[in-house]
């Protein structure tokens, strides 16, 4: 249980990686990119469904505050699933073709007042 609770740090990049491709597969073409190899659909369909932190995370945005429901969505998944994290870096997250401001990504447990574990905790989770 710690060991998945530290890996909830990991959230932060993956969901906006995550994020990303699904909006990438819902705007795109049907031939849009499959997830990465080794992100498991589970895992896919949990970082999905944070869908409302992407327009914080991603590179250039000039949002000052995450989406009202993005706090909430994010706890879920430090809850639910923190290892989709794990995975989801492990997987190259640039292969979505959407750019994340990281630095926002792993400030975003901090400015939803969530306590997440550093990045460095995912290697136990892999």
């Amino acid at each position: 249980m710690a060991t998945l609770r530290r890996c909830s740090g990991l959230l932060l990049a993956a969901v906006a990686l995550a994020l990303a491709a699904g909006m990438a597969a819902a705007q795109g073409p049907a031939g849009a990119p499959a997830p990465a190899a080794g992100i498991s659909s589970e895992c896919m369909t949990a970082v999905l469904n944070m869908s409302d932190c992407l327009p914080y995370v991603e590179s250039g945005s000039k949002t000052r505050h995450p989406d009202k429901a993005c706090c909430p969505e994010l706890d879920g998944l430090l809850q639910s699933n923190p290892v989709c994290l794990c995975q989801l870096l492990a997987g190259g997250a640039d292969s979505y073709g959407i750019s994340v401001d990281y630095k926002r990504a792993m400030a975003l447990p901090g400015v939803c007042r969530l306590n997440a574990p550093p990045l460095s905790a995912c290697a136990a989770c892999l």
